[in-house]
């Protein structure tokens, strides 16, 4: 399953659980509030977690844009669980082959 939101949505769900908090925070103990609170900021962190992890369940590299890693890192044989594998990526992040192909081709059917 993607989860890929963008970032209206997510400073929604944030904002949204932020409302939920103040009102919660009227109608229980403190100490209630503070569990949900520590629930809340999970699912954040999941939905972070979800955002940069997707595909083969690799973490997305340094330096990398939220663009190719959608539309190249995902897809890529180096995509581990701990990150991209390539060497040049670790250097030289969006210099690896795999991104200079979607560059270019990107460039080209701009053209067209």
């Amino acid at each position: 399953m993607s989860l890929l939101l963008g970032p209206e949505e997510k400073m929604l769900l944030e904002e949204a659980l932020q409302v939920y908090l103040q009102v919660v925070s009227r109608q229980l103990p403190p100490q209630q509030v503070q569990q949900i609170a520590a629930i809340a900021k999970n699912v954040l962190k999941k939905l972070e977690s979800a955002q940069s992890g997707g595909g083969k369940g690799g973490d997305r590299p340094a330096g990398i844009s939220d663009e190719w890693y959608k539309n190249v890192c995902r897809e890529c044989d180096k995509l581990s669980p701990a990150g991209c594998t390539d060497k040049v990526t670790e250097k030289y992040p969006g210099k690896c082959d795999p991104i200079l192909h979607y560059e270019r081709e990107k460039i080209l059917k701009n053209k067209k």
